[in-house]
């Protein structure tokens, strides 16, 4: 049985993470997939935007709970500064089955962001990969890398690299608590060890 106070530690394990972009992009159902492993093409946005859906994954060994919040372009533009201060890590989604000029959109959603902190763990989502491609995935990928962030495709209908990418923002956002702790503590006491262990930090 686990002791009382490592379970006490574990359910302090909880991060807040914001996906944006475009209405019609597919956040919503980004989610709700995750979460109930669905898809419903008919699916109203406005039944989960602007509030937190939980749910819980577990990463190496430990449960993380993870509040997960669906904002449109229209809500950021005006409220950018509260969000990112309340968030420990975003999801930039776009639909790559729309003809974009998709440099300018991210630049839009990620200044801000890499303003307030260039350490904040984020992700590109190129959505709806079960549809003709009409953006160039080379040009996108080189530009995200050079800003230091990830860029993955997802098709919420399929459900391809769905659970992936919610895995891979709790990793690095786990790896940039983990990084700031090491700096200025001697002896973890929140529950992480059992992560930390694993990136060797």
């Amino acid at each position: 049985m686990m002791p009382a106070s490592h379970s006490r530690q574990n359910r302090n394990l909880e991060f807040k993470i914001l996906l944006s972009g475009d209405e019609g992009a597919g956040k919503t159902s980004l989610i709700r997939r995750f979460i109930e492993n669905k898809f419903d093409e008919l699916i109203d946005p406005n039944l989960i935007e602007g509030s937190y859906i939980s749910t819980e994954l577990n990463l190496f060994g430990a449960p993380i709970k993870l509040q997960l919040q669906d904002i449109g372009k229209a809500i950021w533009e005006e409220t950018s500064t509260y969000f990112i201060e309340d968030n420990d890590g975003f999801l930039i989604v776009f639909d790559t089955s729309i003809k974009m000029k998709v440099k300018p959109y991210l630049e839009y959603f990620l200044k801000p962001i890499l303003e307030f902190n260039r350490d904040t763990p984020f992700l590109i989502i190129g959505n709806k990969s079960d549809l003709p491609v009409k953006v160039n995935i080379n040009k996108i990928s080189q530009f995200i890398s050079k800003l230091g962030g990830n860029f993955v495709q997802t098709s919420a209908k399929t459900g391809d690299n769905v659970s992936y990418i919610f895995k891979l923002i709790t990793s690095e956002i786990v790896k940039k608590k983990a990084a700031a702790k090491k700096r200025t503590e001697d002896k973890r006491t929140d529950g992480l060890d059992p992560i930390f262990s694993r990136y060797q930090l």
